[in-house]
């Protein structure tokens, strides 16, 4: 399944769904499900920004949600006209594409794991990959009978 990986606080406003589009400087004909995974990297000063008060999960996929359309920017003020749905602070001006998601979910026990650059491959060794995907997927489900008490 692809994954993609979001600088904290972002990761999670695009699975609480306060995030709807995500800027970058790259575009991808790609549509459809994918893992939203934070790095390591916090941006504290987007933190702030933000009123982002908790500490964000990192090195783990958070998770999921659709990516169903990719938005090409002409200008900055059209980059600026859309903070609403991507609330990127000053200096994003310059992206040029947005990738529009939608059905956010976010996972109860984020799944440790190494990002990468681009939208890239989760995959387990030694592992029937159709499995672990259908387990990262029914995560939410199955928290609902065994997390809690």
């Amino acid at each position: 399944m692809k994954c993609l990986s979001v600088s904290q606080p972002f990761a999670d406003l695009i699975v609480s769904g306060a995030k709807k589009v995500d800027l970058r400087n790259w575009n991808t004909r790609y549509r459809g499900e994918i893992l939203i995974h934070a790095p390591v990297r916090i941006r504290d000063e987007d933190c702030r920004r933000l009123a982002v008060r908790a500490r964000p999960v990192t090195g783990a996929i958070v998770g999921r949600a659709t990516l169903v359309d990719v938005r090409r920017y002409g200008s900055a003020a059209e980059v600026r006209r859309d903070y609403p749905l991507h609330l990127a602070g000053p200096g994003f001006e310059d992206r040029k594409y947005g990738f529009v998601l939608d059905n956010p979910i976010r996972f109860k026990a984020p799944v440790p794991w190494k990002g990468r650059l681009g939208l890239f491959e989760v995959r387990v060794p030694d592992t029937d990959p159709d499995r672990m995907v259908a387990d990262i997927i029914d995560e939410d489900y199955r928290y609902q009978w065994i997390g809690r008490h």
